[in-house]
């Protein structure tokens, strides 16, 4: 058994599934498929059980699951620590980020604030993947992220949410007779195919999103995935083919600028979305600093009781903060007898 063996197996039991997997490490499904079995045979026990859309752990997987991540943790502690024996990492901050989408002038201001409060802290800034950063960042190649999240809090991670993105409206055709409502029920979409994002442009993203329809209501039957390269065109939908699911800062410019294109808020709960920073636990004083930085810049999502925290901090950051929107709307939602009994 190898590394290699305990990283696919990760991979698979992460995605759910085997395709997915490979296109996340960059190997053919065939060759992935046989190191899985490869591994299994040699354990002696069966570690997935293939279901209809993917697979998910036996009871075996899921205790192997565990210590195969413990694993890989340890070596790329080992490798850090090398590294870290050759180089000043204590003056230097590696930080990630994946597609910002419309977010990228906050990004930019927090690591511009950041470098003026921080001088003495070299910034390495590298693009990825969401998927290929939370992989260097359990192997210790980068420091901290930004990333977006549509759970939360985030397991096995630090985290500090820096915007709420919450999904509350849809983008239709302007020709849709739904279009002609100021706000629409999810239900109501079933004829027409749902516009989505590719699943490697955010992992993980299109299961939540699929579950939380479906928790509201819809469940879609017809799709269309958005193209590789443009994607976040939204071509189909003024063509009348499509509709897609928008957060307020998507639906700006289609409140008034546009007319083959219209954005309508749904009655159901928002979909919760944010950008956040993400890191290992223990962060480093220059990750503490950044986050820091953040929160008194104003880049800090509060819960639905007003308390601003941070995930796997143990404390409050300190400040309180007004409930959003979203987290108003989610904490009315579990008040709610008819959301207790679903």
């Amino acid at each position: 058994m190898e590394l290699r063996h305990l990283r696919y197996f990760v991979a698979v039991a992460e995605e759910l599934g085997f395709a997915r997997a490979a296109r996340r490490l960059h190997v053919a499904q065939p060759a992935l498929s046989k190191q899985i079995h490869d591994l299994e045979t040699e354990l002696g026990v069966a570690l997935f059980e293939r279901i209809p859309r993917g697979v998910r752990l036996t009871r075996a997987g899921e205790a192997f699951f565990t210590e195969a991540r413990n694993t890989l943790d340890g070596a790329a502690r080992a490798i850090a620590s090398a590294r870290g024996a050759s180089e000043d990492r204590a003056s230097t901050l590696h930080f990630a980020h994946g597609e910002l989408s419309l977010y990228a002038a906050t990004i930019e201001g927090l690591l511009a604030t950041f470098r003026d409060a921080s001088p003495g802290v070299q910034v390495r800034v590298s693009s990825q993947t969401d998927g290929e950063t939370y992989r260097a960042l359990r192997e210790r190649t980068v420091d901290v992220a930004s990333v977006f999240l549509a759970q939360w809090p985030v397991a096995g991670f630090g985290a500090h949410r820096l915007i709420d993105c919450a999904t509350t409206g849809v983008l239709l055709p302007a020709s849709h007779p739904l279009a002609a409502q100021p706000s629409v029920r999810l239900p109501d979409l079933q004829a027409l195919p749902w516009l989505q994002s590719a699943s490697l442009r955010w992992p993980g993203f299109l299961q939540v999103f699929e579950e939380a329809l479906q928790d509201r209501g819809l469940r879609p039957q017809r799709r269309r995935e958005r193209p590789k390269e443009a994607p976040s065109h939204n071509l189909l939908i003024a063509a009348g083919e499509a509709w897609a699911l928008a957060s307020e800062a998507i639906a700006a410019p289609y409140r008034t600028g546009s007319q083959a294109i219209v954005y309508r808020p749904f009655v159901e709960p928002p979909i919760p979305c944010w950008l956040a920073l993400v890191w290992l636990p223990e962060a480093s004083a220059a990750v503490q600093r950044l986050v820091e930085v953040a929160r008194r810049s104003g880049l800090a999502v509060g819960d639905a009781d007003g308390t601003t925290k941070t995930a796997g901090s143990g404390e409050a950051l300190g400040r309180r903060s007004a409930p959003t929107p979203t987290t108003r709307a989610i904490a009315a939602r579990r008040r709610s007898p008819r959301a207790r009994t679903q």
